[in-house]
């Protein structure tokens, strides 16, 4: 029997309208390993699917991702995750040892090239259909960043999700407040989707099957928890039981076989690590991206 998630888009690709379903588009981040959902969303754009879904929800990189797809230019952004010059200045951990920023999402939100034009942003934001997650410091609660309808709040809310802490600086300013990355505490935005109304969900997840959520190093465990602690000391706590949570909702999407289906890459496929600088890595895992939703599509 076909999944319902997977009878609705094909539904959607042959213009049935289907009553009253919401079909939402989520998108796992992972810093690097969002190559991934971006080769995924490239490989449903190239299959004319991008108006089959009614929102997009994505938390960080995944955010970044889906941004792109729904401007038409998810090859671009996957082809950009590829350009090794262009991830060495995205990516550049010595820079902590100065006192800046080790990843620099603002350089790729700002930068223009043949396949991510200067106008993407404002058919993202006319859309209206992305959603982004982030946490709110003062309160240390995730928020779905809604209503990104000018490119200006569009840049706000994908700094908001895509803010590490201290791999990514400060907190990010927006709408008067201040928001870290959604992933500590909503890494895959099913809820959310549901939240927002979506009757279906299709999940574009990162990581292989069977690869769990792992902490990066004691050492760097220990200063991201010193720097969370000076922002809001109830941010430690979500840092800490991020592995628990990422794990819950793997779990969930897995069993789920009315509303929501996942694609993930088969087991023992290699996993892209969060700051990865390898073209060749990389290469490999959107070329199983792409494999994946051909699988999932039947081609």
């Amino acid at each position: 029997m076909m999944h319902p998630v997977l009878e609705l888009l094909r539904a959607r690709a042959a213009g049935e309208a289907r009553g009253d379903a919401r079909l939402a588009l989520v998108l796992e981040g992972g810093g690097m390993r969002g190559v991934v959902s971006s080769a995924m969303a490239d490989a449903l754009e190239a299959r004319d699917l991008r108006d089959a879904f009614d929102l997009v929800v994505g938390t960080s990189a995944g955010a970044l991702n889906g941004a792109a797809f729904l401007a038409g230019v998810a090859r671009g952004c996957t082809d950009n995750y590829l350009d090794a010059d262009l991830v060495k200045r995205y990516i550049a951990p010595r820079r902590l040892l100065i006192g800046r920023a080790a990843v620099d999402v603002a350089f790729t939100l700002d930068r223009n090239n043949p396949g991510l034009d200067g106008d993407r942003h404002r058919r993202t934001a006319e859309s209206g259909k992305l959603h982004a997650i982030a946490i709110d410091v003062a309160t240390a609660r995730p928020e779905t960043l809604s209503d990104l309808t000018t490119p200006e709040d569009l840049r706000g809310g994908l700094l908001a999700t895509s803010r590490l802490p201290w791999l990514g600086g400060d907190p990010v300013a927006f709408r008067g407040r201040r928001w870290l990355d959604g992933g500590l505490v909503d890494p895959i935005p099913v809820d959310a989707a549901l939240h927002l109304g979506a009757t279906h969900v299709l999940v574009l997840q990162t990581r292989p099957e069977g690869v769990p959520r792992t902490p990066a190093g004691g050492l760097v465990e220990r200063i991201i928890a010193r720097r969370l602690r000076a922002l809001n000391p109830d941010l430690v706590p979500l840092a800490a039981g991020r592995f628990a949570v990422y794990e819950d909702v793997v779990t969930r999407i897995a069993t789920n076989t009315t509303n929501v289906l996942g694609v993930r890459l088969p087991a023992g496929t290699p996993s892209v690590s969060q700051l990865e600088r390898s073209t060749e890595e990389l290469r490999a895992a959107a070329d199983a991206g792409r494999a994946a939703i051909a699988q999932l599509l039947g081609d």
